[in-house]
């Protein structure tokens, strides 16, 4: 809007708006002041309409671009996050489908593995041939009779089986997958929830035209005089919001209030929303964070307990029910006569017999024993693994709670790790040491992590003990009290409550005599606690023993003083007696002289005996305190040399650990010695094999070939050694004896072949057993995946590790009564392979 004074009609009038720079086009009729003359361009026009739906059509033009790049915007994250979790929801419900194809191949093998000795012994029914044997086949009767029942062990046995089938079934949907595919849905509710809820786009608000020759108003009526509100108080105490709104008049009438302009207060106003806004968005992104890495955290936790419980299930499984050889030993023992048994066989029991061999040291029965103890020993490595659980929740406590002091400077010492890592240039002369130096910190952060569980759970640990010694004594005073209330007065109560407190006494025994270094580290502080006491009480005796003293000595020296006083006084006495005794009677001197000597001598054994008793009172205080001093040093001395013993207890165990840190250290030393030296040998191996970078890659593209390697396998301690899987489609990696395998001219794998391997698909080959030979029993690993070996010749196994996941072992006896050394190998086709100079992870257990 353009005010323009009157003027003459000879000069040119002004036809540009000042406001917008475009030309006047209407002017307003209400001529309320004369002296006035309003003109308005195309935009002073929309902006007196006061109507935020009506636009020019340039603003509409520009509002438009900006609706149409959000739109954009929004259309394109919006498009990128459908893809992202529909993809997330795919690759997991591809994990799912793999699990349960994975869960029914298994069962499928379990029960085609049951079948096996069914159809054996099927076809043994066909062939064998009942002989007549009228006495055993009477008392097989009279048994069948005595017993009185004729169930079938056959069908007893697949009853559990088909019961343990029903649970591997009804786990399916009770495993890791199957609720992180759950989760991955509810949070592509929740991704979808936020998108709508942020996605909306934010209409810009009409640009109206600022009046420079108006006060801004707030758009509202003043109650009390009818004009537009202008100004606000907004520094009153105790007054009413709607009392704070001001026109001119209302300004007028309170001039000494200092009152703020529209414009002001708007621009306060879009300040603090913006800081609000600011601080809610921070708000909103860091607990964002905090569950999308506390879902992570849990989704990973329930992965990695749910599959080493199902390996844990799956072990037990084919354990209980991998019983190839049952049928046929069962059928041996119910045969009626040694007339059906096999040659073998009778020359075997008859052995036995002769020899009167015990039943306990029976071969098949020592054989089961050492399998059980096997698989007893399996199953507490799985059990123990699922400690290191404890990491996982302490970390999921982490993220819920503040970060701890020791996890944040954890955190900053593995980026400045990560900082480094990056800095690092292989054309470095120092890069190998940078790099054990990167391998050293990275193992201090694990080693620290669970240190940051294990403190915890020894606090806990000393916590517990303590309770559960208290509740032991409480439980017993209840006993004690239910014994010797009068109302339970039956004599069978009264047995149950004795056997209740001999059991209870007998467990309190052996907690006691479990948990005795735990009750003297939970008791050592008080110990420390009670010497400083005790020191504390000696001293305090000391001081009042010497005041004590001093007190008596004071006491007695006054008493002389008084002694000496009274016998002053009393020779005084006696002189002025004397001299009135020789200035009256001579004749009474003598008397007087006798008796002053008399009471001189009384004098004398008075401050005798005086001083006699005093010496006995001062020693009969010092015997007194010089016996609590002795049996207070005893007592010290005693705690002092519960401490020592303590301390040293506490100082073998570290010198034990030292020299145990210090012999693995050598032992490691020598198993990264062994792997640097170890090379493929360019003599035992096929022809087909090339081998490259000085022995250290071997390749093969035609049929299946052995490559040894040159170095044999140490027959004392353990041997460790790394191969990595470059690329190919067939590759067996173990060890073998090289003159059997040269024999066979560097083929062929399995019992009898002199070699114990693994395949990329699981399948296992071994030389003496043929339990595990050619059975699928291994883990999986494909391109760039590195297998780590473990060899003891002088504990007879060897064991394969997958170096990205230490939790998937695979473990084999060997034959040792073999007279050759055994070299690592491989047989591959078509494939390549590398041996690894530093073992990654290497750790002795």
């Amino acid at each position: 809007m353009n005010i323009l004074q009157q003027k003459s009609s000879q000069e040119p009038q002004e036809t540009i708006c000042k406001a917008h720079n475009l030309e006047l086009i209407a002017i307003d009729l209400d001529m309320s002041d004369k002296s006035q003359i309003k003109f308005f361009c195309g935009k002073c026009l929309v902006d007196k309409l006061n109507n935020n739906k009506v636009t020019t059509i340039e603003q509409s033009k520009e509002r438009i671009q900006q609706i149409k790049t959000q739109q954009k915007e929004i259309e394109t994250k919006e498009n990128q996050a459908r893809l992202s979790y529909y993809k997330n929801i795919l690759d997991q419900i591809m994990d799912f489908k793999r699990f349960m194809d994975d869960s029914l191949e298994k069962i499928h093998k379990q029960i085609q593995q049951y079948m096996f000795p069914i159809q054996k012994e099927k076809l043994e029914l066909q062939e064998k041939q009942y002989q007549l044997n009228y006495f055993e086949d009477i008392k097989q009767l009279s048994e069948l009779y005595s017993n009185n029942q004729q169930k079938s062990n056959n069908l007893i046995e697949d009853n559990h089986f088909v019961d343990e089938l029903t649970k591997q079934f009804e786990l399916l949907f009770n495993n890791a997958e199957y609720f992180q595919t759950l989760d991955t849905f509810k949070n592509t509710k929740q991704i979808i929830k936020d998108l709508m809820e942020n996605n909306i786009i934010e209409l810009p608000p009409l640009l109206q035209t600022k009046n420079e020759y108006k006060t801004p108003s707030l758009n509202r009526i003043c109650v009390n005089h009818k004009k537009e509100i202008i100004m606000i108080d907004m520094d009153s105490q105790s007054k009413k919001i709607e009392d704070r709104f001001v026109c001119v008049d209302c300004i007028s009438e309170n001039p000494q209030i200092k009152y703020q302009t529209i414009e002001n207060i708007n621009k306060q106003w879009i300040d603090y929303n913006s800081e609000s806004y600011n601080i809610l968005q921070q708000y909103k992104k860091e607990s964002k964070n905090k569950r999308c890495d506390l879902f992570t955290q849990i989704s990973q936790m329930r992965k990695n307990y749910n599959q080493k419980l199902n390996e844990i299930s799956d072990k037990v499984i084919s354990e209980q029910f991998q019983s190839i050889n049952k049928i046929k030993y069962q059928n041996q023992i119910k045969g009626v006569s040694i007339q059906s048994l096999e040659d073998e066989q009778l020359l075997q029991d008859l052995k036995q017999l002769i020899e009167k061999e015990k039943v306990t040291q029976n071969q098949t029965i020592t054989s089961f024993k050492n399998k059980e103890i096997i698989f007893q020993k399996e199953m507490e490595n799985h059990l123990e693994s699922l400690k290191y659980d404890q990491l996982d929740i302490q970390q999921s406590i982490d993220i819920i709670k503040e970060t701890p002091i020791e996890r944040n400077l954890i955190l900053q010492i593995s980026e400045l790790i990560t900082q480094l890592s990056k800095c690092t240039q292989t054309k470095d002369q120092n890069y190998q040491n940078q790099i054990e130096f990167i391998k050293e910190l990275q193992e201090f952060i694990d080693q620290a992590k669970k240190y940051q569980c294990q403190i915890n759970l020894f606090d806990q640990t000393i916590t517990l003990v303590q309770q559960h010694s208290n509740k032991i004594d409480q439980i017993q005073q209840l006993i004690q009290n239910q014994t010797n209330n009068q109302v339970n007065k039956q004599e069978s109560i009264q047995i149950l409550y004795q056997n209740l407190s001999k059991v209870l006494n007998d467990y309190n025994i052996n907690f006691d005599n479990k948990c005795k270094q735990m009750k003297k580290y939970s008791n050592f502080q008080q110990l420390e606690l009670d010497l400083v006491k005790f020191r504390e009480l000696n001293k305090d005796l000391e001081i009042e023993e010497t005041n004590l003293l001093n007190q008596m000595s004071k006491q007695l020296d006054e008493k002389h003083q008084e002694y000496q006083k009274l016998l002053k006084e009393q020779q005084d006495q006696n002189q002025r007696k004397i001299d009135e005794i020789n200035a009256s009677k001579v004749k009474e001197n003598s008397l007087y002289k006798e008796q002053f000597d008399q009471k001189t001598q009384e004098i004398i054994n008075l401050k005798k005996q005086n001083e006699e008793d005093r010496l006995k009172a001062i020693k009969t205080i010092e015997d007194q305190k010089n016996k609590e001093i002795t049996e207070m040093n005893k007592r010290i001395n005693q705690k002092e040399s519960e401490l020592q013993a303590v301390q040293k207890q506490l100082d073998q165990i570290n010198q034990e650990k030292l020299q145990k840190e210090k012999q693995q250290k050598l032992e490691l030393e020598k198993i990264q010695e062994y792997n640097k030296r170890l090379s493929f040998s360019n003599t035992y191996k096929s022809s087909i094999c090339q081998i490259s970078e000085f022995g250290k890659v071997v390749e093969s593209s035609s049929i299946n070939n052995y490559c040894l390697c040159e170095q044999a396998i140490p027959k004392i301690g353990k041997t460790m050694f790394a191969f990595q899987m470059l690329s190919g489609t067939s590759i067996r990696i173990g060890i073998g004896f090289r003159d059997i395998i040269q024999k066979n001219n560097y083929q062929n794998c399995g019992f009898g072949f002199g070699s114990y391997l693994i395949r990329q698909d699981g399948y296992t080959f071994s030389h003496h057993n043929k339990d595990v030979d050619n059975k699928q029993l291994s883990f999986t690993f494909t391109s760039n995946d590195i297998i780590i070996m473990e060899v003891s010749i002088e504990h007879k196994y060897i064991k394969w590790t997958k170096q990205n996941n230490p939790f998937l072992i695979l473990q084999q006896q060997i034959d040792t009564s073999i007279s050759q050394e055994l070299y690592p190998c491989v047989n591959i086709y078509q494939s390549k392979l590398k041996i690894f100079d530093n073992i990654p992870n290497l750790q002795l257990k």
